[in-house]
């Protein structure tokens, strides 16, 4: 009987202990708590900061101290990447959100072979294929993603 008693002790302090990390990590962070810098680049979220969720709040803060420390010449490409994506219809939006996701499933070392082929590329290359991608229809954008999936599983296939 004493050894049952122990025996839910130790789970009930187990249980209570993750409990308190579970609600650590799901802590919210206070707008008091952010820098400066970070209440700056937030400001437009300021009046609803105590509503958001604590992961979002969490998302944001951390987002906000990137942008903080990021180049100048970084910061202006992120902004004409932001302001493309405004501009794109909801379909297109929802492509490009299901292609992030997807390549955020991708392993580490996938992401980061994909990223090097990217930044190796010859500069023309890379003007050439973005205008022609800019250029090109949602459908055609698809026909031509699926070309690429259908090349890579040819050359796996040998």
């Amino acid at each position: 009987m004493k050894h049952c008693l122990v025996k839910i002790g130790i789970v009930i302090w187990m249980v209570f202990a993750c409990m308190l990390v579970h609600a650590e990590d799901n802590a919210g962070v206070a707008w008091e708590q952010l820098s400066v810098q970070q209440q700056e680049t937030l400001s437009s979220v300021k009046d609803k900061w105590s509503t958001l969720p604590p992961e979002r709040q969490q998302r944001l803060s951390k987002g906000a101290e990137k942008w903080a420390n990021m180049p100048p010449e970084q910061r202006e490409q992120a902004k004409q990447r932001l302001q493309r994506f405004k501009n794109l219809s909801p379909e297109e939006k929802a492509d490009v959100k299901e292609r992030m996701r997807k390549f955020k499933e991708l392993p580490p070392e996938k992401r980061k072979a994909l990223r090097e082929r990217w930044k190796n590329m010859d500069p023309d290359k890379k003007a050439k294929f973005k205008e022609r991608m800019k250029n090109m229809s949602p459908e055609q954008r698809k026909e031509l993603r699926e070309k690429f999936r259908q090349r890579r599983q040819e050359r796996g296939a040998n």
